[in-house]
Parts: C-alpha cells; sequence; structure tokens
C-alpha cells in the first residue's frame, strides 16, 4: 500500500472533491457547454481546448469559455439557462468513475469509515451525478458550490461537511485533484491526498500535499 493509502486508511472520515477525484465528468460538462453555445447562437469550444476552471463554479467556467471565445457579457445569463436545461436532462451520460473508487468506498465503508463530498458543482447536479453511478447511499454529507456561503477555496464548504458528519479537521482527510481542494484543505488545518488522474494541471504541484496517487486501484493494495 502507498503512503496515500496509509493515509486514507487512518482517519475515520474522508471527504472527496466530486469532478476529476471520483468521476471523470469532463465529457458531460463538455458537451452541454457545446451545446448551450449552438442554443445561444454562438461557435463550440475547439476540440483541442480543454474545460477551464473544472475546479470552479458553473459560472466561473462559462465565463472563462465566454472569454476565450470572445462572447459578449450580456450573454451570460442564457448561456447559464441553456447549459443548466441541457446538463439536467442529458448531464450523466458519459460520466465515469475512475478506475477502482468503488471497491475503495466499499473497502472504507467496511471499516467503518464515515464518507463526504465538498464539491463546487451545483448541489442538485452532484447528487445526480453521484446518484447516475452508483455511489451517493456512500455519502453522508454532499456539499455544493451553492451550499456553504462562500465555494471553494474558501473553507466555509469543508467547514460545513464536517460539522455535518460530526467530525473535528484531525479526524477527516480532503481527496481532491485541484490547487482549490488543497488550498481549502489547508485553510482548516486538514491533510490533503492529490488525485494526480484528474483536472488539476501542474499548479497543484505548488500546494502542499500529505500524499499523492494516480489510480483508487493503488490504494487497494496492502
Amino acid at each position: 500500500m502507498n503512503d496515500a493509502g496509509k493515509i486514507l486508511n487512518t482517519h475515520t472520515a474522508l471527504i472527496f472533491d466530486l469532478d476529476g477525484t471520483l468521476i471523470n465528468t469532463e465529457p458531460d460538462i463538455r458537451r452541454a457547454l457545446n451545446d448551450a453555445l449552438k442554443q445561444c447562437g454562438f461557435e463550440p469550444m475547439p476540440a483541442q481546448m480543454p474545460v477551464p476552471n473544472m475546479h470552479a463554479t458553473l459560472g466561473d467556467i462559462v465565463s472563462a469559455v465566454m472569454e476565450s471565445q470572445r462572447i459578449p457579457a450580456a450573454a451570460m445569463p442564457d448561456l447559464l439557462d441553456a447549459y443548466a436545461n441541457y446538463y439536467r436532462d442529458n448531464g450523466h451520460v458519459d460520466a465515469q468513475l475512475y478506475p477502482g473508487v468503488l471497491a475503495f468506498l466499499n473497502k472504507q465503508q467496511q471499516r467503518g469509515c464515515v464518507m463526504a463530498v465538498c464539491t463546487n458543482k451545483i448541489r442538485k447536479d452532484a447528487l445526480r451525478v453521484l446518484a447516475h453511478c452508483e455511489i451517493l447511499p456512500f455519502f453522508g454529507s454532499v456539499v455544493g458550490g451553492d451550499t456553504a456561503v462562500h465555494p471553494k477555496p474558501h473553507p466555509a464548504p469543508l467547514l460545513q461537511v464536517l460539522q455535518e458528519i460530526s467530525r473535528v479537521p484531525q479526524e477527516a482527510v480532503f481527496v481532491g485533484d485541484t490547487y482549490v481542494d488543497a488550498l481549502c484543505a489547508s485553510q482548516v488545518n486538514m491533510d490533503f491526498v492529490h488525485h494526480e488522474a484528474g483536472y488539476g494541471g501542474e499548479k497543484v504541484f505548488e500546494y502542499p500535499a500529505s500524499a499523492r496517487f494516480m489510480s483508487y486501484r493503488d490504494l487497494l493494495q496492502v
């Protein structure tokens, strides 16, 4: 078992980011963005362009796409509405758990670990994709970007999760893929474990992590 596995197995609570940490949601988000752009009369994102700001709120993602496409700011409300309508009905077609996630969650549940999700995704969308991937019952709390008074990296969402699962920072680990997750964890003095196969890019390596791992399958090895 690697260092990440040892750290995760010695805490009584695990808190996960969602997009890029538990589930690969980028294809669905890209498709919803392109549909919204089309519905509002704009060109789709270039195929080679990564979805920007995957660590942030939907508004931040759409704003970054608008800037890259030179779309007037006045189009924001219509784009957000079009995105929400598409994502509600078609948002989880291609969403997939990262390899090993289900086995890892089962293992943690069997040892009595409390688990939760802290994401910048809108909470209702987070609940839908967790249910679609059949892992929602594992989590005692799901806090979204619209749940707390501020989204990550502000500590408020993580503090709300801790309150809902009746844990203190020293009892928990935050598992995430971006610098936003790392910064959020550091602000509440919580261990951060980095999922390197997510959407974090290079910036996340500028922030401290208690451990890093590439695959959940590595965490299952004894």
